[in-house]
Order: structure tokens, then C-alpha cells, then sequence
């Protein structure tokens, strides 16, 4: 493995390209650069390359499934109304076009490769045909997934990739806290200034192809967020990136995910919309569905409408709940076994009881200004996944489209 915390010799040491952050961005960035002859050294804040929000979407991946209708144009037109048409037509189409084929490239390839072949759901077992499952705002099933964990596999097989290529380097305990330029009216990023937390070590890595920030949204500055307590989501793409002097837009376009299990005095924990998929129910505290009362697609229409309707079941009847009992217990507990291992941690029973939901910050549709090639508008600095703005998501984002940006 070439995952090591162990401290740079010196406070000084160069790459050919600094990635920061080790999620499905940051990995992907770097086994294609790497794949192009370029030498990366990636940083991560924490002790494990694998801590990062990647690892803990549930719901999966947006792919094309061969047997079905859909198409590029069909995905699109689902972005787009998803995101009300605030959207970049242009990263739209790219994401819609080029993106299946990239999930086979990257996620579904087999040795030689040197990318990722990551278990997703099968008929028939390992060697059977790819299972797609249905998610809000989704016009055909198009989504790829592990259990109901599908961050934790893509993550995993994209870091464990990283760490058998011979040219990345991944540096975990490592914090980084500025980006180096040089010039004056034309900057340029060189390098990063970092914190290695073990030995109390200020790092200046340079750098002669430049500095990607993968290095996640902003959603647990929110009194409630999905995203995992700790050292992530706090705007770090963000302004590393306006300190360095590139431009953001869309920062008010923050999406609320309308299903966090709301229990006292705990986290936000995130009830993933393929259960929604799957049939779930939204029932106000009287037992009665709401959702068609807000839009015709009711359960499964897009993220904002949905939270906008929690939001007013929660506030005036008495609480907001969630509800997939009506399905075999059996099959509720296969489909989605790390879900129901932490509600059963926490006395709930999802195949017998509704579960109290509230929206909660989950993703940032906007963040730094890139163009379709992930570039800033300072020279060698790119910004890719959550903190980036590339205009696929608009206004809101449609599910599944993260782990696929």
C-alpha cells in the first residue's frame, strides 16, 4: 500500500499534481492523471484515505440501463427539471452524454485496468446482469447500487486503486490550509501549504501541474445536515479556493435532503431516497399521507418539493414520518441492511413503525466556477465533485447525480 501518514522529510517536498481530498473526485482526478504519465500526491485531514462524504452516500449511481428507453436526452430533461432549469445546458448534456461510459471505464472494469470494479447489485450473483433501481425525479431506473452503502464501495475500490498506482502518493493526517500562487495580475496556483496533525509539521508542496480541490461541500455549517460530524462539508473547496482568488457562484443553492431521522439529541442520520424507490410512504402525525398533496409524482417528486413538504407536515401535524412497514420485513431487512442495523442501535424497527424525518442540509449545488475541463479561473487550479460549481445541478440537484459529477 502507498497510504502512509508517516511526515514528509522536511517542510518543503514537490509533485507533478497535488490532489486534495481521497473521495470519488479526488481518486478519479488522480488515476486519470496518474493514468497520463503525471505524478499526484493526495492529501486527506484524517487518519484513513477512505473518511470522506463519498464513503457515506447510500443511494447509488446513475448509469444506462442497455435493455431500457432511457437515453442521454431523457437524463438530461430529469436534471434539468430537477434543477428548474437554472442548470449549465452545456455540463448537463456532457454529464448526460459522456457519463455512462465513464461509469464502465472507471467502476466496472476488470484487471488489467488499473480503475475500479466495484461490486453493485447483480441478478444471479457476481457474474450476472447489472441491477438498476428507481429514485425521485428519475423517469426510467437508472441507478447502479451496493446495498443501500454504495459510497462505501465506490470509495473503497476508487482508494484502493489509487494506492496500488505507482505514480500517487496519498498522505492522510494531512490538513490543507492554503493554496500557493505565484504572480500578481496573472495568478497561478503552485502548491498548497499544509499541517501534517502527527509531528505538528508546516508543509509547503509545490507543485508543476497544478492543485485539484476535491475537498467537499459545506452542509454541516446547518443546524441539521446528513453529512458525518467531524472535519468535512465545513466549505473547505470553497475557500481554499477564493483565498487563492477564483470565483464562486450558486452558494445560496443548497440542497435539503427531506428524510434525516430525527431523534433527540443525535445526528442527522440520512434515510436514503431509494427508499422512497422502493415504495416508502410519507405520513403526518395523524397516519395520513401528504405527499401527493404537494406534487402528482408525490413521494418520489424532486428533493425540494419534498422537503418543502416534510417541512409543513413536521411544523403543523405533528411531526413527519417515514414509512416502508407495508413491505415484506424480510426483504425491507436485505435491501437495506446498514440502515436498518442503525435504527435497530436505536430501538426503531423499520418493518413495523414509521420513522420521524426533517429535512436536513445535505448537498451544495453550488461552489467554485469551473468550466467542463474542471478548471478555475486561476491558471492551474481546478475544483471537481461537491465544492465545485460546474452548473449540471441549478437550483437543486437530482439524486444520484453527485457520485456520477
Amino acid at each position: 500500500s502507498r497510504l502512509s501518514s508517516a511526515a514528509p522529510r522536511g517542510a518543503r517536498s514537490a509533485s507533478s499534481l497535488i490532489v486534495v481530498g481521497t473521495g470519488v473526485a479526488g481518486s478519479a482526478a488522480a488515476l486519470k492523471a496518474a493514468e497520463a504519465g503525471v505524478s499526484v500526491t493526495m492529501l486527506n485531514s484524517s487518519s484513513a484515505a477512505t473518511n470522506c462524504n463519498s464513503y457515506w452516500a447510500q443511494g447509488g449511481i446513475i448509469s444506462r440501463d442497455p435493455s431500457s428507453s432511457d437515453s442521454a436526452s431523457s437524463l438530461s430533461s430529469d436534471i434539468m427539471s430537477a434543477g428548474v432549469h437554472l442548470n449549465s445546458p452545456a455540463a448537463v448534456d456532457q454529464l448526460s452524454t459522456l457519463g455512462p461510459s465513464r461509469v464502465s471505464e472507471m467502476l466496472l472494469s476488470s484487471p488489467p485496468s488499473p480503475y475500479a470494479c466495484v461490486p453493485f447489485e447483480r441478478s444471479g450473483g457476481a457474474t450476472g446482469d447489472l441491477l438498476y433501481t428507481l429514485e425521485a425525479a428519475h423517469s426510467h431506473p437508472r441507478i447502479l447500487y451496493w446495498k443501500d452503502w454504495t459510497g462505501k464501495a465506490i470509495t473503497e475500490s476508487l482508494v484502493a486503486a489509487c494506492a496500488r498506482h505507482p505514480l500517487i502518493d496519498v498522505r492522510t493526517e494531512t490538513v490543507c490550509y492554503d493554496v500557493l500562487v505565484s504572480g500578481s495580475s496573472s495568478r497561478s496556483a503552485a502548491g498548497v501549504r499544509a499541517l501534517h496533525k502527527p509531528t505538528n509539521t508546516l508543509l509547503d508542496i509545490t507543485s508543476s501541474r497544478g492543485v485539484v480541490l476535491a475537498c467537499g461541500g459545506l452542509s454541516n455549517i446547518y443546524k441539521h445536515s446528513t453529512n458525518p460530524r467531524g472535519f468535512n462539508a465545513l466549505g473547505t473547496t470553497a475557500s481554499l479556493s477564493v483565498r487563492a482568488g477564483a470565483a464562486v457562484s450558486d452558494m445560496e443553492y443548497v440542497q435539503f435532503h427531506p428524510t434525516a431521522l430525527n431523534l433527540p439529541n443525535s445526528p442527522r442520520y440520512l434515510l436514503t431516497e431509494a427508499l422512497r424507490g422502493e415504495g416508502a410512504v410519507l405520513l403526518d402525525g395523524s397516519g395520513r399521507p401528504f405527499a401527493s398533496s404537494y406534487h402528482p409524482m408525490a413521494e418520489l417528486a424532486p428533493r425540494d418539493v419534498v422537503a418543502r413538504a416534510v417541512y409543513d407536515a413536521d411544523a403543523n401535524s405533528n411531526g413527519a414520518y417515514l414509512s416502508i412497514a407495508h413491505r415484506p420485513s424480510s426483504w425491507i431487512r436485505s435491501r437495506f441492511p446498514s440502515i436498518d442495523a442503525h435504527l435497530r442501535s436505536v430501538g426503531l424497527d423499520m418493518t413495523e413503525v414509521g420513522l420521524p424525518v426533517v429535512p436536513a442540509a445535505h448537498y451544495a449545488c453550488g461552489g467554485v466556477d469551473v468550466d467542463l475541463k474542471g478548471r478555475t479561473n486561476v491558471e492551474g487550479l481546478y475544483a471537481a465533485g461537491e465544492g465545485s460549481r460546474t452548473g449540471v445541478h441549478g437550483g437543486n440537484r437530482l439524486a444520484s447525480t453527485s457520485l456520477l459529477q
